[in-house]
């Protein structure tokens, strides 16, 4: 009897190593590629320009003036936000390029299987490490431009809503 109870503490010692050394593996390198077919996706999904997208989409339920950062040249960029159901998109009114997309309903079929509700240890599995991240949010960058990104935001462990920044077309 005596020799059970250091058995049995020992295998739930070990059992709980184990569990431990599980959570705290380190997340895969990132994907470049996966990350870069990520990234590209809405621009093949909807659109590179305005016109496109309205091809696609049909007309916006509205259109919101905001701006966001310029590039090399531009301090500034102004965009027309295209409002839909479930996706907004942010297009330049000096280029009409797509500078930024907004998801934020599982509509559309986007590569991986990554979308509006899935697990942020999904995305982080597929897509490997993230090159920022916070208990709200993950960050992935282009491989060769910057500010070529998309950013997963969280509510608790699940995708609410996802986010591209693309450069101006300058």
């Amino acid at each position: 009897m005596k020799l059970v109870a250091p058995l049995v503490s020992g295998l739930v010692l070990l059992v709980v190593a184990g569990t431990a050394r599980v959570d705290a593996q380190p997340l895969p390198p990132t994907d470049l590629v996966a990350v870069d077919e990520y990234i590209d996706a809405p621009l093949a999904l909807f659109g590179r320009t305005r016109p496109a997208v309205e091809r696609t989409l049909g007309a916006p339920a509205a259109i919101r003036p905001r701006t966001l950062p310029g590039g090399r040249r531009a301090a500034t960029d102004a965009v027309d936000e295209l409002a839909y159901p479930g996706v907004v998109i942010g297009v330049s009114r000096r280029s009409a390029a797509v500078r930024r997309v907004e998801i934020t309903e599982p509509r559309w079929a986007l590569p991986r299987g990554l979308t509006i509700g899935v697990s942020r240890s999904l995305v982080e599995h597929v897509l490997g490490e993230p090159q920022a991240a916070t208990d709200v949010s993950i960050l992935y960058l282009y491989s060769d431009a910057y500010p070529e990104t998309v950013e997963f935001y969280l509510r608790g462990d699940r995708v609410r809503r996802i986010e591209w920044l693309y450069a101006p077309a300058d």
